[in-house]
């Protein structure tokens, strides 16, 4: 026999939003692991047009801190960076996805699970890529998870364990 789910309307959005930004992040990260070179070219480009809008507006001491910081940043910016990088967002991706079919089930294991993608994506970074380019990395790979994980805590209630 089939079982009605009777899950709360902001769980389905939440779960939805998470679908697509999920399968977004694998198409993006899938780019970037299958052309590291290019994609590192672009992200060095990025990063340099940044750092010449800073120095155009800065006039502090904290310049050639700055310029400092870019230029680390510039140098790290490899294609084996870039894979590396491509690879832990892939698995923060699929975790996060998987994460939200269980929340779609209401099984509490997936908001365990996307806790622990996001612990992949910002630790991973920290080890594998280090310097700026990991903390970068690793701040832009859970920022908005962040907010989904705490709307998704408001709904650990309607979640039933396994």
């Amino acid at each position: 026999m089939s079982e009605t789910v009777n899950r709360p309307t902001f769980l389905t959005i939440l779960c939805i939003l998470t679908f697509m930004s999920s399968v977004s992040g694998l198409w993006t990260q899938s780019e970037r692991l299958w052309n590291p070179e290019i994609m590192a070219d672009k992200t060095r480009e990025t990063f340099e047009g940044v750092r010449e809008n800073l120095e155009n507006q800065a006039t502090t001491a904290d310049t050639k801190t700055m310029d400092r910081m870019f230029e680390a940043v510039i140098e790290q910016t490899t294609a084996g960076s870039i894979k590396t990088g491509a690879i832990i967002m892939l698995i923060f991706e699929s975790l996060s996805l998987f994460a939200a079919y269980l929340m779609w089930n209401l099984d509490k294991r997936g908001f365990y699970l996307y806790m622990g993608g996001i612990a992949v994506a910002f630790l991973l970074p920290l080890f594998l890529i280090g310097g700026w380019l990991g903390v970068i990395t690793s701040m832009a790979g859970v920022f908005f998870s962040i907010f989904m994980l705490i709307m998704y805590a408001f709904n650990l209630k309607h979640m039933h364990s396994a």
